[in-house]
């Protein structure tokens, strides 16, 4: 059988970014959030080894009230 990992990307940017020290580079762009959502994907693909991975993102809640509307 074979294995989907679909991935709530914006719940783990949220989580990498808040459970992560600050980490920057030397001009000062926080690296947080995009190490901790690496490590996180790369942990569960690792352990999991699915044959296929969906990253979803939240839209913004304009384009949905003009989509709906």
């Amino acid at each position: 059988m074979r294995k989907l990992l679909v991935v709530d990307s914006n719940s783990i940017l949220n989580r990498a970014y808040y459970g992560i020290r600050p980490l920057t580079t030397k001009d000062g762009l926080q690296t947080n959030a995009v190490y901790g959502y690496i490590n996180i994907l790369k942990k569960h693909i690792d352990n999991l080894n699915p044959d296929y991975l969906a990253c979803a993102f939240d839209l913004p809640f304009a384009i949905i009230t003009r989509v709906f509307a």
